[in-house]
């Protein structure tokens, strides 16, 4: 009876041990799988399709890694989600965003630089300088770019053709802008523009249209000490240049609003590729849209907005994370982004095959290649609202050029200066 006891006692002893260690064993296994979280700007269907696709191959390619899926709409409820999730300690390990978010969540530090990884990336060398550009600050590279969504300049050939115009030429210059938007206007009896011959917007959430003209003329928004440059003689020239004919061949329009191009209403404006896509794909409109690089008045460039994929500040498994991210942004997946959702390849040994999908994608290539994106700079949010409100000044004649420009300049510095 007393060895039975004693037995009992001993196993009584011994079974939390052992069941200890059975615990501890299967979370030894379980941590085997390292688990990222990855968060995407964005929540429209098609694309989230497809990084759900990605994720999957990825996944099962990679069985000691899992990668989890959200998304959030752009705007508002993106920055709330990350910033509640970095605000409880349980930020991304992957991130998706745009060029506006590089240098604040930087200097937050949600974003890990991920230079040293890029330089033994297979692909470093293959990625367009303009693209890496919009994910580099303070000489550290942060982001990698998947999406881009550059502005192009879009014209009706049939409009060009009534109108005695080489239907097959976008105008080359500023002074050709000017000249073929006033013979594509249209006005009925009474001096109403019933067709613009160029599409501007006066007021606009972000006036990237503006910006797009100011960086043809040679033009940046900072210096290289990464302060902003808002009053100086590129952007005076261009504002003069706008305000001296937009008003005369264009109807007024919000760039929230249906582009009067979309609308069969224009003759030539300046269009997100992306917005721009169902019009070409109208049967109705066959054979008579052009697209081009814009029209310049020193240096051949465009406006180009960029998605890129960034290491998250709380993520303790970095390299697993960039091994993610360079699985998608080989060739074989920049490639079929294009294919899938048309986006504009981001690596130059593609774009002979993005080519030959389409050859208007020659131009679409161009564009990204030649895009510039916003200010790197913690400024930037406050500069779109200040360069937004100086422009609609500016168009609608209620301050010149260099007034409208010098009191911005002094806004935005106060603004960065104040506590």
């Amino acid at each position: 009876m007393k060895k039975r006891l004693s037995l009992l006692l001993i196993l009584g002893l011994l079974l939390p041990v052992l069941l200890t260690t059975s615990c501890q064993t299967a979370e030894q296994t379980s941590d085997k799988t390292v688990a990222l979280k990855f968060v995407r700007i964005g929540n429209d269907a098609a694309e989230a399709t497809y990084w759900k696709r990605l994720i999957g191959d990825f996944n099962q390619a990679n069985p000691g890694i899992k990668v989890e899926y959200d998304d959030a709409a752009i705007g508002e409820p993106m920055e709330t989600k990350l910033n509640s999730m970095f605000s409880a300690g349980l930020g991304p390990d992957i991130i998706g965003h745009g060029i506006l978010s590089v240098a604040a969540r930087v200097e937050a530090g949600h974003y890990q630089p991920i230079t040293t990884y890029f330089n033994s990336w297979e692909g470093k060398d293959d990625l367009m300088a303009a693209v890496l550009a919009n994910g580099t600050y303070k000489n550290e590279i942060y982001g990698l770019a998947y999406s881009t969504t550059p502005f192009i300049f879009a014209w009706r050939k049939d409009f060009f053709s009534d109108a005695g115009l080489d239907p097959e030429k976008a105008p080359q210059n500023w002074e050709e802008l000017e000249s073929f938007s006033r013979q594509l206007t249209k006005k009925d009896a009474a001096g109403q523009i019933t067709q613009s011959g160029f599409a501007f917007p006066r007021s606009a959430g972000n006036f990237v249209e503006f910006d797009t003209l100011v960086f043809g003329n040679g033009g940046l928004y900072y210096n290289d000490q990464g302060e902003p440059t808002l009053n100086t003689p590129d952007k005076v020239e261009t504002l003069e240049f706008l305000a001296g004919f937009v008003n005369d061949v264009g109807i007024p329009f919000n760039s929230n609003e249906t582009n009067p191009f979309i609308a069969g209403t224009a003759a030539m404006t300046l269009i997100n590729n992306v917005a721009l896509t169902p019009m070409l794909k109208n049967e109705a409109y066959a054979g008579k849209v052009g697209i081009a690089l814009p029209p310049a008045n020193k240096t051949p460039a465009t406006f180009s907005g960029c998605n890129m994929l960034f290491v998250g500040g709380d993520c303790k498994q970095p390299d697993e994370a960039f091994q993610f991210i360079a699985y998608a942004l080989t060739k074989e997946e920049v490639l079929t982004r294009a294919k899938e959702l048309g986006i504009p390849v981001t690596r130059q040994s593609q774009v002979d095959a993005f080519i030959a999908l389409d050859p208007m994608n020659a131009v679409r290539a161009e564009c990204v290649a030649k895009g510039v994106g916003m200010p790197r700079a913690t400024w930037s949010t406050t500069f779109q609202k200040i360069r937004n409100d100086l422009v609609q000044q500016v168009l609608y004649g209620k301050m010149n050029a260099a007034d409208a420009l010098a009191q911005a300049q002094a806004d935005l510095e106060a603004e960065i200066a104040a506590p």
